[in-house]
C-alpha cells in the first residue's frame, strides 16, 4: 500500500496523558462558559438589582448566585436540548445555546426589583435625645 499526500496511518489507538485530558476538559468548559456568557451574566446583574434595590450594602454575593445559578440553568438546557435532539450536529448547540440565552433572560425578567422598602422615619424628626 502506498501511503500518499493526506494519508493518515495510525500505528495503533491514541493515548492520553491525563494532564492532556484534563487540558481538553478544561477548555471545553471555558468554550462553554463563554458562549453561555449572555444568558447567565443578564441573571447575575438583575440578582444584584434585586439587592441593590432592597437598600442592601453587600450586592455581590447576590450577583455570583446569579452568575452560578445561571450557569447551572444554562447547562441544564443545553443538555436537555442535547439529549432531546440527537444527530443534529452543530445546529443542536445553536439552538441549545439560545434556549439557555432565553431561559436565563425569562429568569432575570422574573427577578427583576420590586418596590423599594419604605423609611417610616419621618424627615423632621432629629435622631438622638430630642425624639
Amino acid at each position: 500500500m502506498i501511503v500518499g499526500m493526506g494519508d493518515t496511518v495510525l500505528a495503533g489507538p491514541v493515548e492520553f496523558s491525563p494532564a492532556e485530558i484534563a487540558a481538553i476538559v478544561a477548555v471545553l468548559i471555558g468554550l462553554f462558559v463563554v458562549v453561555t456568557a449572555p444568558g447567565w451574566a443578564v441573571l447575575g446583574i438583575a440578582a444584584a438589582r434585586r439587592r441593590r434595590t432592597r437598600r442592601d450594602v453587600r450586592v455581590w454575593p447576590a450577583a455570583v448566585g446569579g452568575c452560578l445559578g445561571g450557569i447551572v440553568v444554562s447547562g441544564m438546557v443545553c443538555a436537555a436540548v442535547g439529549g432531546l435532539w440527537d444527530g443534529g450536529g452543530s445546529s443542536v448547540a445553536v439552538v441549545a445555546v439560545l434556549l439557555s440565552w432565553a431561559t436565563c433572560w425569562a429568569l432575570a425578567a422574573m427577578v427583576r426589583p420590586g418596590p423599594a422598602p419604605r423609611d417610616d422615619t419621618p424627615a423632621h424628626v432629629p435622631e438622638g435625645w430630642g425624639r
